[in-house]
């Protein structure tokens, strides 16, 4: 008992010396002491910011994220405009040049340059006025039809009768725009169109249908252009987060190769980041394999949309 007690002041003693001249004493984290900083976060998927993932990095940066998952527009803006607004969020390119365009976004260039130099070339475009969006992941999607034959083909087909599109309602109504001036609508609109997340990507191709999917060589469906699309996805952070500096180094070690070729192969995107060249990284999932593949043609949204949905409910009777 009295080696018990000995013992036990002995290491209050040593804890106090260590904290005298502002070290910790060996073994003990710096995280018994400080409690978890808190980062608040939207992200339109669950896919960019997994639970797996966010867990690791609250365990090795000593945060706590709180995760809010929403793809309504006015609930981002409105958490973006706010002040404090939320620290961090995981968002298309597309929105994130409509919130860059109000002035609403910090630049992410400035102050940790590095993070822009693991971005390939081919993604980060002319930044002279700010770089206000950090492109994680790209993907050229295209419609794959169950027998290999061509978009009209299996339209005309009424035997397969299901259309698997992504839940965007941007891409959907530009879909659905430019099918009705190439005079593909009508027949479109007789198949049933069902939606699908992002991480419904990874699913095979259902046999009951047509399905939007990634495409990893230069697709040769259909006679009709405008069928693919071009996507991208990243970060921003809020001008108004009063914690840039720490999303800032949230960021910079998310973007690691570590971390990003740990994470890649369990999503359906290729990698916006010149730095992920890991030999367990296929090549059609890197950065400069976008220079493989022909973009005429292709659907490249610029900015969001804010009354896609009111359009696809009023022009299309479609509700997502």
């Amino acid at each position: 008992m009295k080696n018990a007690v000995f013992w036990s002041l002995f290491f209050l003693i040593c804890m106090g010396v260590g904290f005298l001249h502002g070290v910790l004493p060996q073994g003990l984290s710096r995280s018994y002491f400080i409690s978890p900083t808190k980062v608040q976060v939207l992200t339109t998927d669950e896919i960019f910011f997994h639970p797996e993932l966010r867990e690791r990095l609250e365990d090795e940066l000593n945060v706590k994220f709180s995760v809010t998952i929403t793809r309504d527009w006015d609930a981002i803006l409105a958490n973006t405009v706010s002040s404090p607004a939320v620290d961090l969020i995981f968002l298309p390119s597309f929105w994130a040049s409509t919130l860059a365009h109000q002035n609403l976004l910090a630049d992410i260039a400035g102050p940790r340059k590095e993070l822009l130099q693991r971005v390939a070339s081919d993604f980060t475009g002319k930044y002279q006025e700010g770089f206000y969006f950090l492109p994680f992941y790209w993907m050229k999607t295209g419609i794959k039809t169950p027998g290999g034959e061509s978009f009209p083909e299996f339209l005309k087909n009424k035997k397969e009768s299901v259309l698997f599109l992504l839940a965007d309602e941007d891409l959907l109504l530009k879909h659905f725009q430019v099918w009705k001036e190439q005079g593909l609508w009508d027949l479109v609109a007789q198949k049933k169109i069902l939606t699908l997340q992002l991480d419904q990507l990874l699913r095979e191709l259902p046999k009951e249908g047509a399905m939007e999917a990634s495409l990893t060589k230069e697709f040769k469906g259909s006679s009709h252009p405008q069928l693919s699309a071009l996507l991208m996805w990243g970060a921003v952070i809020p001008a108004n987060s009063s914690q840039k500096n720490l999303v800032l180094e949230i960021l910079d070690t998310l973007t690691t190769p570590e971390y990003q070729e740990s994470t890649l192969l369990k999503t359906p995107f290729n990698s916006t980041f010149s730095t992920v060249t890991g030999n367990e990284i296929p090549l059609q999932r890197r950065a400069d394999f976008i220079r493989d593949l022909q973009l005429k043609d292709t659907l490249i949204l610029e900015g969001k949309d804010q009354d896609a949905k009111i359009k696809l409910k009023n022009d299309f009777n479609f509700i997502l």
